[in-house]
């Protein structure tokens, strides 16, 4: 059966919202950052199979600093998103509740950013399996943007979008019921933080291409 967060947010927020627990929305926010590491493997590997063996215990270093840092990175915008949310609807709709109710909603919109990232691994894979970096460190700035302008990664910048509007649709009925905003004022409370990273996402596209 589907989850009825996915086919009726409203109804689910609302019933959430009454006594909001930290074990699902934790589990899913993990479960997105799991799946950006997977993501990441594949870059990190094709990036240091052409260092010199000399360097070898320094890239094991630079290896686990880097799957680190994409689990920390979606725990802290997990933080972001909900502080965000949290001090606008406060400061300019007068929201109610608490932040940690406020956390623990904001973690169920972490859903799509799971299937971003099973696509964004899947491509990665696909593309860094063969793929061999330049020894030359002055010639891999060159080398990746030749790798991002190829088209499966265009699509992928799209659906990554697309996932981002899906996390802020969730978001919205999240914020509405979790602190008491009439819809109106949840989607400008949702949708200033989310244009903000939707502005990021396409200026890094732009850079891309």
């Amino acid at each position: 059966m589907v989850p009825d967060v996915l086919v009726d947010p409203n109804a689910f927020f609302e019933r959430e919202a009454r006594s909001p627990g930290w074990l699902r929305p934790t589990g899913i926010v993990i479960l997105a950052a799991l799946v950006s590491i997977a993501g990441s493997v594949p870059i990190l590997q094709a990036s240091f199979r052409n260092l010199p063996p000399e360097v070898g215990a320094f890239s094991l270093v630079f290896y686990i600093i880097g799957v680190l840092a994409g689990f920390v990175a979606t725990l802290l915008f997990w933080l972001l998103y909900a502080g965000s949310f949290h001090v606008i609807s406060a400061v300019a709709f007068g929201g109610s509740g608490s932040f940690g109710d406020t956390l623990k909603l904001a973690g169920w919109g972490f859903i799509p950013h799971v299937f971003a990232g099973i696509v964004s691994a899947s491509v990665n894979v696909y593309v860094f399996s063969d793929v061999t970096f330049p020894s030359d460190p002055t010639a891999i700035d060159a080398f990746v943007t030749s790798l991002r302008s190829r088209p499966v990664f265009l699509v992928t910048e799209l659906l990554s979008v697309a996932f981002l509007l899906w996390s802020g649709f969730l978001w919205m009925f999240a914020m509405s019921h979790g602190r008491n905003l009439p819809l109106r004022e949840a989607a400008i409370t949702v949708g200033i933080p989310v244009a903000f990273a939707l502005l990021f996402r396409v200026y890094s596209m732009m850079g891309g291409l």
